[in-house]
C-alpha cells in the first residue's frame, strides 16, 4: 500500500460540531482537526464556529489543523477582520504547529484566506500555514514536521 493510503486508512476522525456551513472533524491520535467549510457563512454563524473551533484547539492541545475552504465562498472584509483579530488572540498560546489550507479555485475566496493570514501574522502564531490544492498533499505536508 502506498504512504498516502496509509495515511488515510490511520486517520480515525470523530465529528465535534455539524452544522450547515461547518463540519470539524477530532483525530485525538493525531492531535489533529479537520474543518470543512461550505458555502456563503452567515457572519454570527461564521464566528460563533471560529470561537467553537478556537476553544477545541486550545482544550484539546491540538497540533495540526487541515482547514478545508474549497466549498467556501469568500467571507466578507468585515469577518475577515474579525476572524483574524479573535482567532489569533485566541491561538496565540496554543499547541499549534502547522496548518494545512486546502484552497478553493476561486481567485476571490484564495485572496480572502491570505487576507486573513496576513492580518494574523500582527500576532505571533506558534505554527506554519501552507495552502494546497490537493488534500493528500496537504495530509503529507502536515504529517511531515
Amino acid at each position: 500500500m502506498a504512504p498516502r493510503a496509509l495515511l488515510h486508512k490511520k486517520l480515525n476522525f470523530r465529528t465535534v460540531l455539524r452544522r450547515d456551513h461547518v463540519t470539524i472533524r477530532h483525530c485525538p491520535e493525531e492531535k489533529l482537526i479537520w474543518n470543512e467549510w461550505r458555502g456563503m457563512i452567515p457572519s454570527d454563524k461564521l464566528r460563533d464556529a471560529i470561537i467553537f473551533s478556537c476553544q477545541f484547539i486550545i482544550k484539546n492541545d491540538i497540533e495540526l489543523i487541515l482547514a478545508d475552504y474549497t466549498l467556501m465562498a469568500a467571507p466578507t472584509v468585515e469577518d475577515q477582520v474579525w476572524v483574524a483579530n479573535h482567532s489569533a488572540e485566541l491561538l496565540q498560546h496554543s499547541k499549534l504547529r502547522r496548518v494545512a489550507n486546502l484552497m478553493a479555485q476561486d481567485l476571490f475566496q484564495q485572496i480572502a484566506i491570505e487576507s486573513i493570514y496576513d492580518m494574523a501574522s500582527e500576532v505571533t502564531l506558534p505554527c506554519t500555514s501552507r495552502d494546497f490544492v490537493v488534500k493528500d498533499d496537504a495530509l503529507e505536508w502536515l504529517f511531515s514536521g
